[in-house]
């Protein structure tokens, strides 16, 4: 982007890759620790970890948002900003839906 200094660039470069990465992966560990709880007499509840890591997802995934927002979407190529577009959905998504779950379907 012409209007970003070189330094804020890549920082916000970093901070949208950053995000978008750990929104997908906190989404999926949320739905692991969330059916993990489901199975019958489980060795440790992990209820609370599925929260918190929901949380995060949708944390992260509103951060990328923002991010992209405020960037316009012109951080890296193509394919970058497709990638980091389905990450935070999936983040968004997975973090939104696992806490409603949480509170609909409680697993204990």
């Amino acid at each position: 982007m012409d209007s970003l200094p070189h330094k804020e660039y890549w920082d916000l470069f970093g901070s949208l890759i950053e995000s978008a990465d750990m929104g997908a992966v906190a989404g999926f560990f949320g739905w692991v620790f969330y059916w993990l709880d489901l199975v019958p007499d489980p060795i440790i509840h992990t209820h609370v970890l599925s929260e918190i890591t929901f949380l995060v997802a949708l944390s992260a995934g509103l951060i990328g948002t923002w991010i992209m927002v405020r960037t316009k979407n012109r951080l890296g190529t193509k394919n970058d900003r497709i990638l980091h577009m389905f990450e935070i959905s999936y983040a968004i998504i997975a973090g939104l839906s696992g806490l409603i779950v949480n509170m609909v379907l409680a697993p204990h």
